[in-house]
């Protein structure tokens, strides 16, 4: 999710003294000799959680703040001043306790770093612009469904997020790969990521929107048209402080299903998670980031009449993640065990979705998914995507089936809404 940048120029950033508003207090002041930088930036951590950093510069050392919006306490910061524009930076709280370390690029635009705990146990990025620059924020974040045209067809379930941020899932001639990327412009018409192609050579991506319902998509250099299908307006429900934060992603359907549904999830993480932050928010507490609860919603395939994904939530404890299927007009969500033939067809589906890929050169992972099969299944007009649980450490798998095995273990009376 980092971009880098080799436009780093120290004398712009000199130059911002002028333009910039003043942010050294006394602390800063004390930790410096005549400043000649400083700045203020807002942005993110970890994706969502907004984060204000005030830094300010001597040429020698930089010192500053890194302030977290949900309750507005400070940790300072303090690191050697470098003119390649890399820096590390320590973090400590206002008992001089050391609770991270801040290692990353700060551009004359810009800032991406990653945040780790003092015990190197806890990695979060930081993304962030300076408020006097902030145009990232103009565009409402959104779903989009893509096609893109070519051989193979190619279908993009796509996140476009606050302050530049993209993520998503490719199907790429069957082949499934997630990726993450980054905004180029200020209201992510133009976005770019790295895929990983079916023939594991990756696939530079690069999309520039023409018009409301098409992109220009260049595809390692050749170009492609891309059609947006359809787009749903995100959604993100967040609580944060300066211990640890919740946050759960989602569409925006219009749905009532869907609302009564969505908030049964929601209000079981939230009450568990809103205690255990605060419960540990006390400036005493040498806790640093060291509780997350995190959701979110994925649409897999989208039609004329219909949505399938999946929605995954993770705690300290456990994760866990249930396939989705929304019959648009009928207004109804069928539950996995409703969509198919019979229970057992499960077991079928996991070990022909094994099948499809029998080499994998990671003995772990390959062990991994043999000990945990494909447990979820989502129909898609390809036919049925066979889907992993979310696991900590190895994240996930998508298989694709082939619309005849998909036939064999979804009943008949929802093949109309796929094309099957």
């Amino acid at each position: 999710m980092t971009m880098k940048f080799s436009f780093i120029i120290p004398f712009i950033l000199i130059c911002h003294l002028l333009m910039g508003q003043a942010v050294a207090d006394a602390w800063m002041e004390s930790q410096l000799g005549s400043i000649t930088w400083q700045e203020s930036y807002k942005g993110v951590l970890a994706d969502y959680h907004p984060i204000t950093l005030q830094l300010a510069s001597d040429q020698h050392q930089i010192a500053g703040y890194l302030i977290h919006e949900g309750d507005g306490r400070k940790h300072k910061l303090i690191g050697d001043w470098s003119n390649s524009g890399h820096f590390q930076l320590q973090e400590r709280d206002e008992y001089e306790r050391l609770t991270g370390y801040l290692t990353g690029t700060i551009s004359n635009d810009q800032v991406l770093m990653k945040w780790m705990s003092a015990d190197q146990s806890r990695l979060f990025d930081v993304k962030a612009f300076p408020e006097r620059l902030i145009k990232i924020k103009n565009f409402k974040p959104a779903a989009e469904w893509i096609e893109i045209a070519g051989t193979p067809t190619s279908f993009i379930s796509v996140q476009k997020m606050d302050y530049g941020i993209v993520s998503g899932i490719a199907n790429i001639g069957g082949h499934y790969a997630r990726f993450d990327g980054n905004c180029l412009d200020g209201t992510c018409s133009i976005w770019k990521t790295i895929l990983a192609g079916p023939d594991d050579k990756p696939w530079n991506l690069t999309m520039r929107q023409k018009d409301l319902n098409h992109y220009k998509a260049s595809i390692n250099g050749v170009e492609s048209i891309a059609t947006i299908k359809f787009i749903t307006p995100l959604a993100v429900k967040l609580f944060d402080n300066s211990t640890g934060f919740l946050d759960f992603t989602y569409p925006k359907f219009e749905s009532k299903e869907y609302e009564v549904w969505l908030q049964q999830k929601i209000d079981s993480l939230w009450k568990v998670g809103i205690l255990a932050l605060e419960a540990n928010k006390q400036p005493e507490d040498a806790v640093r980031l060291s509780y997350r609860t995190s959701g979110w919603i994925e649409i897999v395939d989208e039609g004329d009449s219909y949505v399938s994904g999946m929605i995954t939530y993770t705690n300290p404890d456990v994760s866990h993640r249930e396939s989705f299927l929304w019959l648009k007009k009928e207004d109804v969500f069928v539950p996995q065990q409703e969509l198919m033939n019979t229970p057992q067809d499960l077991a079928t589906a996991s070990a022909a979705a094994i099948s499809t890929d029998p080499f994998i050169e990671d003995e772990q992972y390959n062990m991994w998914l043999q000990n945990v099969g494909y447990t979820l299944v989502i129909p898609t007009v390809s036919g049925v995507a066979m889907t992993t649980e979310f696991n900590m450490i190895y994240g996930d798998d998508l298989r694709l089936l082939s619309v005849e095995e998909s036939k064999a273990i979804i009943k008949r009376k929802y093949w109309k809404y796929f094309g099957w």
